[in-house]
């Protein structure tokens, strides 16, 4: 009677274990409205730190660079930009705004996906940031949004956070043609490194020199539409409770100054998520709050 018991016992203890387990390894998404907790971000390693710091150095000479300060040459008639990117149609092409003078900016050709499946927007700018890598054709993919899920492990957490995109894009961008000789692809937290009380002119710096410079877009996450937060993206008109959302930094225009007037042209693929897919372009500033207001991390 007595092991009877014990064996019982033994039974539902094993029942209660995989009971608890299960959740934390389900691959599918919490329901529409109850987005599953997110992953916490891990502090990052001394070694992770410095290759960060090296990138950010790299970045520093560029920006220092006569290519660079080339770019800063902005005439006096120029007219500064006042109005937000509420019209996600607008592209360089056709800003008139930018056009009526040389205003310093710098794009990549690259081309939006949407994602295919809900939790699928780490794998989405995976597969953009790939498909430019490896130059390849318009509508054309280099691999699967599913396959770069299994090496972002975003099936087996349900989303993805930033150290495992960062090994996600290493896979997908290795020995590709636009892929620059000793590229690493780095997790980088933003901060007021200058103590100005402002993340935007870092991000900025970020974005030229990786764009202008390195040729290469960036993966930044954010809170898309945060129903408490003080700025949203224009593709994601309505606020929405979020544990975060990848997107494909692709393009910048305009200096810093403080104001709206620099902007980051990036792609989104939310359209059945409560967003938009196609390409965009919000205020600098914007996009540095909403990615102060997650967890602060970007790959680049």
């Amino acid at each position: 009677m007595f092991s009877r018991r014990i064996a019982m016992a033994a039974s539902i203890a094993m029942l209660i274990s995989v009971l608890t387990i299960a959740p934390a390894a389900a691959a599918k998404p919490a329901p529409p409205g109850q987005p599953p907790p997110p992953i916490a971000e891990r502090p990052l390693t001394s070694e992770e730190e410095a290759e960060s710091a090296r990138k950010v150095a790299d970045a520093e000479r560029y920006l220092a660079s006569p290519e660079a300060r080339d770019d800063t040459l902005v005439t006096l008639a120029c007219v500064t930009p006042t109005a937000a990117g509420t019209d996600p149609t607008v592209t360089a092409a056709t800003d008139e705004t930018i056009q009526a003078c040389y205003t310093p900016q710098g794009f990549l050709p690259v081309e939006a996906r949407d994602q295919t499946r809900s939790y699928y927007c780490g794998p989405a700018v995976g597969q953009v940031i790939a498909n430019y890598s490896w130059a390849m054709g318009s509508g054309s993919n280099k691999y699967l949004q599913s396959t770069i899920a299994q090496w972002m492990a975003t099936d087996t957490n349900g989303q993805t956070n930033a150290y495992w995109l960062e090994a996600g894009l290493e896979r997908a961008t290795a020995a590709s043609p636009r892929r620059p000789a000793n590229w690493n692809w780095v997790v980088t937290q933003l901060q007021d490194s200058d103590r100005d009380g402002q993340f935007g002119d870092q991000l900025h710096d970020f974005v030229r020199a990786n764009v202008s410079g390195s040729r290469m877009p960036l993966a930044i996450s954010v809170k898309p539409h945060d129903p408490n937060g003080q700025f949203h993206l224009v593709s994601w008109p309505r606020p929405v409770g979020s544990v975060g959302h990848w997107i494909t930094a692709y393009g910048w225009v305009g200096l810093w100054t403080g104001t709206d007037y620099a902007r980051l042209y990036y792609t989104d693929s939310s359209k059945d998520e409560g967003g938009s897919t196609g390409k965009f372009w919000d205020p600098m500033r914007h996009i540095a709050g909403m990615i102060m207001a997650h967890h602060g991390r970007f790959v680049w």
